[in-house]
Order: structure tokens, then sequence, then C-alpha cells
């Protein structure tokens, strides 16, 4: 009788305790009741703010969801981490941690041992959304998903709960929804347009989602940081958007070319996870799903969680006008009609709302997540086997060995910092050693590729070999996705060897990178003497200008005799006097960059030139305009003195304002003359970006011929040739085909399809070859280089080329290559051009003959002023650091000021008559 009623005391406390549960959370708010309408609703977003109060909300009142801000985005909004599963997991939420990084890092794990692991941890799911501001619906969708998993008590549901854990960024770029939901909501009931006009990352725009391997911004180093690299997740999936012209969604498996350094197994899970997606989104009568299509594994700059265990899951969603439906003009079904194997079902319907979207996105992200729970054991066993054969050495050389002796310190340590943030070890030599031959001394850097992201190692470290594919054998090239080379050390100009056979070295782990350790000059009586080669010492010259020191350089080379700085010094060697305000400046970045600081008692007796006091730079943005984006991020990280330009600039007097103008690639001269639209499409807080008009277009001008100076970019070249008649002529033929606006180039050569043209091409041969005809008129003679490094010879004499090795790879994505003809009045120098054998360092190209010998980058004096034009883009999303320089350069020595000899190093900024004269 007591046991009986000591059993009904607790029956009725665990049924007290379980409706207790339950009306928490039936207390939840519905999506629709919460936002005031249905999540999906034609022309209606929920804002991100009001979504994160309610996954707070959902935190506060259930039992599986937890919430963590995980830090402030790039414009000061919030960043938070969802953990979703049930309570016994999340109670348990650090072991299941602890299981995943032994996993992760399996050396000295058996298959015994990591099976025990396996049986008691639970797979993460990590899941993102919106990376790409418009693509709304996916950022719609996981409000419908997180209640889901929060409040349901269906069998599936559990299972998710039960089996896995769920890690959702509810937005990998917030600021972008902040940005495009506003601009939605100010707009309606206006005719302006509804898309915000401009980039929806303050920096890179679309650009954000090509930054896992650089880790530049705020938000890619937040989501590596605190959940790739601290979780250890199993499994990544983006969630993402696509034009609405082809397939209503794509799931994996990916089309060729897969990055050699990617473990097989990884595409097998790809395959795995994208089918059932694919078979619950046909299932529930969902059309138009399409798998192997347009989307390939080559860039880690999309991809960084392949190196590191997972398989990267892409969804992409056919997109309408945000919020609003779209419907077909004619009546007839959208997308593509002609079914294939990777493409069963066409889509049937002539309307696709906002609503149908957020639905395929649930679908989808409840597939996967089932896919995981379901098979959870063995996900974490191959998650343990993918980074045990990676421990073991899988593919590549033994190691890539990288010497203490460098060009460029502060290039080496940007390298290594970045290797490192990305989970590489590396090891420092305590000893000289001999590697294939070569002898290396002590403090020399090894980079073994048997390590568990090995992976990610060789990757950022080999030279990329694209494989030669073709739309059909002997036709014109396939375009990938993105861009094809992306070797680290070229980026950063630092010479790195690969040995593939193992070497005795005594070795050290770097904990934490640093930059060498250099020589400093102790305050020397008359000037510090900085070599040219470092990117880096940039940033020295810009805070020095700020002070109001002035800042020399040696036009050509000079031996110093006297003080700590004996030796032959090259053209470009900064001369900064020593005074008591360049002193903690000097010391300060000498030691913070590696870069090594010598002093001299006398100024060196040679020509050199003053740089003219706080340059200010201009900068040319057009609304929308990504490689502006990143230009003013590079000009921000170096602290430069600028300025983004407005339009109402140009009908001023530009001189008075600026010493520089940049025209990053993608400016031409229809877009400076029109920009915006005044009158039908944008309101006048977009002034700034509205068309310049002829008369802007004469400022410019004349800002040049009166004195100032203009550096032009990539396709930008041809504005600037158009503007000043200078004495060029393109170089190279027309174009390939090539996906349209995947990243932050232009196409400035041929007259190639767009990604929509080409992709609606592929549903009908008959369709893909007349395409081909109309615009590719000779397949056999195109020039092709999507985003490659091709070598480059440098005068390294010419100021703009000063601190350049007399050959280094430059970034070419798209781009032209010039050749100088006569030019009456305006003199010409070439400062780098193509060599006239190997011009392939990294990636793809076609065509190679046609650049051969060929100019890349030209100065040119015309009237009073500079005008520089790099016909590569040298820029490209601020990877190439190597060839910063030469756009630095560019920005001082234009307005800088000739000195001769004996005025060299003199402490003042004030010229005197022989200067001004």
């Amino acid at each position: 009788m007591r046991n009986a009623l000591r059993l009904s005391v607790i029956a009725l406390a665990l049924l007290t305790l379980s409706s207790g549960r339950m009306t928490a959370q039936q207390a939840v708010p519905h999506p629709d009741q919460y936002f005031g309408f249905k999540i999906g609703a034609d022309g209606e977003l929920a804002r991100y703010p009001k979504i994160l109060d309610y996954f707070q909300l959902l935190a506060k009142q259930t039992n599986r969801v937890k919430y963590e801000e995980l830090g402030k985005t790039t414009m000061g909004n919030s960043y938070p981490l969802l953990r979703i599963s049930s309570p016994e997991n999340l109670a348990k939420f650090d072991r299941l941690v602890e299981i995943n990084r032994r996993l992760a890092d399996p050396r000295g794990l058996s298959e015994a041992e990591a099976e025990k692991l396996a049986a008691e941890g639970k797979p993460f799911y990590f899941i993102y959304a919106t990376i790409h501001s418009t693509e709304v619906s996916n950022g719609q969708a996981i409000i419908n998903i997180v209640h889901r998993l929060a409040t349901a008590t269906d069998a599936q549901t559990r299972e998710i709960l039960d089996n896995s854990v769920v890690l959702m960024v509810p937005s990998q770029n917030p600021d972008g929804q902040v940005l495009v939901i506003d601009h939605w909501y100010k707009t309606k009931g206006t005719p302006f347009q509804r898309v915000y006009p401009d980039l929806y990352h303050k920096y890179v725009g679309h650009d954000d989602n090509r930054d896992w391997f650089m880790f530049t911004q705020k938000e890619t180093r937040m989501n590596i940081e605190y959940v790739q690299n601290k979780y250890k997740p199993i499994i990544t999936h983006d969630m993402h958007q696509q034009g609405g012209n082809g397939a209503r969604i794509f799931v994996p498996p990916f089309t060729e070319p897969f990055d050699p350094n990617m473990h097989p197994l990884l595409r097998m899970q790809q395959g795995t996870v994208g089918q059932a997606m694919a078979h619950a989104l046909l299932s529930e009568g969902k059309e138009g799903v399409a798998w192997e299509d347009a989307y390939d594994m080559w860039s880690p700059a999309r991809q960084y969680m392949v190196y590191h265990g997972q398989p990267r899951i892409l969804t992409e969603i056919a997109n309408s006008n945000l919020a609003d439906p779209v419907k077909s003009p004619n009546g007839k079904p959208l997308g593509w009609q002609d079914s294939r194997a990777h493409f069963p079902v066409p889509y049937t319907k002539d309307t696709w709302t906002l609503g149908q979207q957020v639905d395929y996105g649930v679908t989808v992200a409840i597939a996967g997540m089932t896919e995981v729970a379901k098979y959870g054991r063995n996900w974490l066993m191959n998650f343990y086997r993918v980074n045990r054969d990676m421990a073991n050495g899988m593919g590549g050389p033994y190691a890539y060995v990288v010497s203490a002796d460098q060009r460029d310190n502060f290039g080496l340590y940007e390298m290594l910092d970045i290797l490192q943030f990305g989970a590489v070890e590396i090891h420092r030599a305590t000893a000289a050693f001999s590697a294939n031959g070569k002898q290396y001394p002590a403090g020399s850097f090894v980079i073994k590729t048997a390590q568990p992201y090995g992976g990610f190692a060789n990757t950022m470290l080999s030279k990329q070999d694209y494989p030669d594919l073709r739309l059909f054998p002997g036709g014109p090239p396939e375009p990938p996705y993105d861009v094809t080379g992306h070797t680290l050390w070229m980026l950063t100009g630092v010479g790195v060897d690969a040995v593939a056979k193992p070497f005795d070295a005594q070795l050290e782990l770097v904990k934490k990178v640093a930059p060498t350790a250099t020589t400093m000059a102790a305050k020397p009586k008359s000037a510090y003497l900085i070599g040219p080669e470092s990117y880096g010492t940039f940033k020295m010259i810009a805070q020095l200008q700020k002070a109001n020191v002035p800042v020399y350089r040696a036009s050509k080379s000079f031996d110093a005799s006297a003080g700590s700085a004996p030796g032959k010094y090259a053209p470009g060697t900064w001369v900064i006097p020593s005074t008591a305000a360049s002193q903690p400046i000097v010391e300060k970045y000498g030691k913070e960059l590696g870069i090594a600081v010598a002093g001299v008692d006398t100024p060196p007796s040679v020509e050199g030139e003053r740089l003219k006091p706080n340059t200010k730079v201009g900068l040319y943005k057009a609304a929308g305009n990504m490689p502006a984006g990143w230009q003013m991020w590079m000009l921000e990280q170096w602290g430069i003195n600028h300025e983004v330009m407005k339009a109402q600039d140009f009908s001023g007097d530009l001189n008075a304002k600026y010493d520089v103008i940049i025209l990053p690639s993608g400016t031409t001269k229809a877009r400076m003359l029109s920009g915006l639209n005044a009158k039908a499409n944008d309101p006048a807080e977009w002034s700034w970006a509205f068309g310049i008009g002829d008369a802007g277009w004469a400022n410019l001008k004349r800002f040049v011929e009166n004195g100032g100076t203009l550096l032009a970019i990539g396709n930008a070249v041809e504005t600037a040739r158009d503007l000043l008649d200078l004495p060029i002529e393109r170089a190279l033929p027309q174009a390939a085909p090539r996906f349209g606006g995947q990243g932050g180039g232009t196409a400035a050569a041929g007259n190639a399809p767009a990604a929509s043209e080409l992709k609606d091409a592929f549903t009908s041969p008959a369709k893909l070859m007349q395409t081909l005809r109309d615009k590719v008129a000779d397949p056999e003679s195109l020039f092709y280089c999507p985003g490659s490094l091709l070598n480059n010879e440098f005068d390294p004499t010419n100021p703009i080329a000063w601190g350049m090795p007399a050959s280094w790879p430059v970034f070419f994505d798209d781009d032209q290559a010039y050749r100088i003809r006569p030019g009456f009045g305006i003199d010409t120098k070439v400062v780098s051009r193509y060599p006239r054998e190997k011009v392939l360092a990294s990636g793809w190209l076609l065509g190679e003959e046609y650049l051969k010998d060929q100019a890349n980058i030209l100065s040119f004096k015309v009237g009073k002023g500079n005008v520089v034009t790099y016909g590569s883009q040298i820029d490209f999303r601020a990877q190439p650091r190597a060839t910063w320089k030469l756009i630095f350069n560019g920005i001082f020595h234009g307005p800088a000021t000739p000195v001769a000899p004996a005025q060299m190093g003199r402490p003042s900024n004030t010229a005197t008559n022989n200067e001004q004269r």
C-alpha cells in the first residue's frame, strides 16, 4: 500500500511536470501570431531584430533552445548562436563538445575508442542563413524551423532533438538583413525600387561568401572562431537562393571539379544528404529540384568546412522580387522545362511566391537534420575517419618549408596567421637544417601536411592546376563557379618550398604566430631608413602622415656607411627624420609589423621625393560596387587618409579636395555619368550615388590635367583611357563564357554570356549551341582566365613598383592587357608586363600566347597630373596583399614633391624655394 501510494505521488509529480512543460511550450506564440502575418506572406518580411527577440523568447519559455550572443557585427548588430536539442543533450553539451573535439583530432585514438565516443556522442548540425541578404526567404524559413524544433512533439522532430544537436546562426550577415528589409518597408507604396541599391555588407557585399580563407570580415571570423573551431560540427548547411530562371531549388551533390584536398568521404556525404533533401521535396510534391548543376567544389573561398572534416551542404532556392511573387508573363510554367537525370520533375506553375520558398527551405533543413540524426553514430565515425586520414597524411608533399629569410616579414606573419586561424599547426625550427638539398636557418617554419587540417594547409600553399574542362570535346571552356587560383604565399609575397620527402629538423610547435623580431635602431642622430619591400610599412606611413611627420623616399639606390645602417638600399627606401614625433610611431610599427628599421647619423645623399603632407584620397564608389567596397576596407585597415566620394564632389574643384582619386574595377563611364536614377528609382538619400553627368566627367579630366593623380584598376582602365585618350589599346581577344556576378571581378574583355543565359542554355543542347554561336564567334581563338595568378615582370626602379621583386604573380580575373600606341604629349612607362615564357603561376589560363610580353601596369604623365592603370585586379577581394604596394605607391608618389640630395631627410614639411620651383 505504501509503495502504491509512493508510485501515485511520483506519477502525479511527473504529470504535473509534464503538464507544466507542455503549458510553457503552448504559451509560446506561433510565429504567425507573434509577427502579425503568416511567415512567407506576400509582401511581408519579418525584421531581424524581432526575429532575435522571438528566438530569445523561445529560449526562455522552452527547454530545447539556448541563445547566446557571440559578438557584434561590422555595423554593431547582434550575431547570435542558437543551440537546439533535447534538454538531456543540452545538459551534457560540454561533454558532447569534448567528444567532437577528440574525434576532430584523432591522433592516438584507436578505431575501437572512436566507436565508444561515437556511441556516446551526438552529431552537431550547423546551419546558417542569409549570408547574402537579398536572399530573404531563408531568413524567414528559420523562424518556422526553430519554432518547430522548439515546440513540436512529432516523431521526426523528437528524433532530431534526441539524436543530434542543431547549431544555428540566424543570419551570417545581420547588417544586410537590417539594411535590405528596412529598405523594403521604407519604399513600400513609393515609386522607388524596393531592392536595396548598395552593398548589403558594408564592405564586401556578395563577396562575404568569398572570405572563408582570408578571414577579413568580423562575421567570418566569429563563425570560424566561435562555432567551427570551438564546437567542431560534423556538417555545415549553408542556405542560399539563386536566380529565378532555372530550377526551383538546387541540392547536392555538386558538379565537377572538386578540390583534390577534400576527402572523398565528404563527397559521398554531400550526395547522401542532398538526395535525402531531394527525396523529401519530391515526396511532398515540391517540383523543380535539381542537383549536380552549376555549383562546384573548387575554391576554399566558399568552403572552409570541407578542410575541417565536414561536408558543405549548399541549398539554393529560386528567388523572386524579395517578398513579392513572380508570375510568368506568358502564362507558361516558370523555369527549366526539360526533364533530365538530375532534374526529374520540372516546375509546372506560372507563379512563384515567398511562401513557397519558405516551405522549400523548411523541408530541406528538416530533411538534412533528420538524415544526420538517424545515422548519427555513422556520421561521427566518418568525422573521425576523415580527420584520421588527414592526420596520417593524405596527398600533398611531406611539408611546406618557409625560410626565416623573407623579403617581407609582415607578409610572412599574415600568411602564418591565416593558416593558424584556420587551425593549421605550424612548427618553428630551433636550429638550422637541410631539406631537399636546401639549407634553412633557425627560425624557419615547417607546416606538415600530416595533420587533421592538412587539407587546408595543402590547398592554401600548393599551386592550383585547374582541370581543362570543356562544355563539349574541342569546345569552349566550362566556366568555373568562382576563381581558380588562390595560392596563399603568392598572395602574401612569401617564398615557400614544397618538400616531398621527410627530413630531420629540430622543431617546436608555434603556439601563437607573431611578427618576426627584427633590428630596431635606437633613436638615430639624423634619420630612420626602412626598405620598400613590405606592404605593411604603409600602415606606419599613414600614422606618420597623421602626426605631420615629413616622410621621404629615395628615388635611386644608394649606399649608407654611417650609423647602424651600412649597406646598399633599393629605390623607394623610406627616409624618416628622427624626431620626437616620429620615434614612437616608427618603434611601435616596426615591432608590430616585423620590419627592420636602421638609422643613420647623416641623411643619405640621394635624389628623392617628399610625400605630400596628409595625402588625401578620394575613392569613387558606385552603388553596389564590390571592388570599391573592398578598396574601402583596405584603405581603412591601413589607415590611409581617404573619403568615399559623392556625386556632388564632381561639380566642384576636385583638386581642392583630393590629391588622388581611385577608380576601382567595375567603374564604367556609363555608370559614372548615370549613377542611380534620381527621378524614377531612388530617393534623395541616395544622391551621393547619382550620376556625375557630363560636367562631372569634364571636371574629372581637369583634375588630372591640373595636377591630380588618377588610379584605375581592372576594367576601370577603359574608363580612364576614354577620359584622357591614353595611348594604349587592348591586347586580348574576346573572352570565353563565364558565369557572371560571382564575385568582385567584372569581365573586361569579350561579350560573355551572363550566368542566367548560360545556365538556361544547359537545358537544351540546341539552345546551348545557339548561345555559344551568338556569344563566341571563334571558340578556337578564345582567351580565358577566370581568376588566376599570372606571372608579371616588374621594373623596381619605377616609383609605382618600388619594393617589388623583379618577378611576382598578380591576380587576373577576366581582365585585360595592353599595348602602347603613339601618344603625343603623354609620357608613358611600363611598370609591369607579362613574361615571354611561363605566364600561368596558379589556376587556369587558355590563350597564354596573347598575354606574352604585353603590358599590365602603366604610368602616364597627363598635363600636370599622373595616371596609373592596373590592367589586372591586383587588389581582388583584398587577397593579393603582395601587390597592394603597387596601389599605395601610386597614392603617395603622384602628389609627392621631388627633392635634391641636399634636402633629403629634412625634419620639416615646408618646401624650399628650389623645391617649389
